[in-house]
């Protein structure tokens, strides 16, 4: 796999890890406004799990992506990539 593609894929995942981390956050915020004993709570509990669940797969996957390219010289950062794409 091609350094730049790397570099997309890298983005990609981080763009999905923070999208991931906000919907946690809503979840758990919702959730501390619900009876624990509640069905809901219980529907919220599962899907943070879930997503939590997909998280680690997902960063699992960057930290394969980073041992892959650990060493190039010269490697644009994530933003830097984000920057560049955003003003072609």
């Amino acid at each position: 796999m091609g350094v730049d593609r790397n570099i997309e894929d890298l983005q990609a995942v981080s763009q999905h890890v923070l999208s991931t981390a906000d919907q946690i956050q809503e979840l758990e915020t919702e959730k501390r406004t619900v009876e624990p004993g509640s069905p809901r709570f219980v529907e919220l509990s599962d899907q943070i799990e879930k997503l939590a669940g997909e998280l680690r797969a997902v960063s699992a996957s960057e930290s394969d992506i980073a041992a892959e390219i650990e060493g190039t010289p010269g490697l644009p950062t994530i933003e830097e990539a984000d920057l560049a794409a955003a003003s072609d």
